[in-house]
């Protein structure tokens, strides 16, 4: 039997993550969410990519995830968000790395595990912001996210709240912050979990 050559491929990326747990993320320390399930918007914005020969600078890529129970219990049900401006080699491309079938770092493999339902991806005009703890993404008339950073209670002072993970498969080092707003509404998912975790982080992964 011949085996399917799996291209080399990286990516670069501005990484905003939102979900349903209280700041910082238990899954994070314990492996269990906050309320006994978990669903996130994810923003990945690649700045530098490439899957083989295709390039994939500039692509913005939301990965949207719900599961019952914690993600490593699975059952998860999982979408993907890719910008409309996208040839069809980007686009397979795109979907093969953030699936899971295109091997290599991050989180994709390992996720690709706990999904059941995994549905169609749609392409579609995706607005950014990128600014640290103040940065923003949606997809018109279907979701929307902005996130915003801690003040210090007594002083209004922002405050440079960090989590490390030195052994961590989506980051090493995350900038802590909080949903401003996190919403989404479609035909499969809606939840509305604004004021709850957020992310943002630099990530950079390799396959396969």
């Amino acid at each position: 039997m011949s085996t399917i050559q799996i291209p080399k491929w990286h990516i670069k990326a501005d990484y905003v993550e939102t979900c349903n747990c209280d700041y910082g993320c238990p899954c994070n320390f314990n492996g269990f969410p906050t309320y006994g399930f978990c669903r996130a918007l994810v923003l990945y914005h690649i700045t530098t990519g490439s899957h083989g020969s295709t390039k994939l600078d500039g692509i913005d890529v939301v990965y949207v995830g719900s599961w019952p129970k914690a993600i490593h219990e699975g059952n998860g049900t999982m979408q993907l968000f890719v910008s409309k401006k996208t040839t069809e080699e980007q686009r397979k491309a795109v979907v093969n790395i953030f699936s899971g079938k295109a091997k290599g770092e991050g989180p994709f493999v390992l996720f690709a595990g706990t999904i059941k339902y995994t549905l169609d991806p749609q392409f579609m005009d995706i607005a950014v912001k990128i600014d640290g703890r103040k940065s923003r993404f949606s997809v018109p008339g279907v979701l929307d996210v902005q996130i915003e950073g801690f003040k210090n209670p007594v002083t209004g002072e922002e405050q440079d709240t960090k989590i490390q993970l030195p052994k961590g498969f989506i980051w090493k080092v995350a900038d802590a912050a909080k949903s401003k707003l996190m919403h989404i509404l479609t035909p499969n998912f809606n939840f509305d979990d604004s004021g709850k975790n957020a992310f943002f982080s630099v990530i950079e992964y390799k396959g396969p």
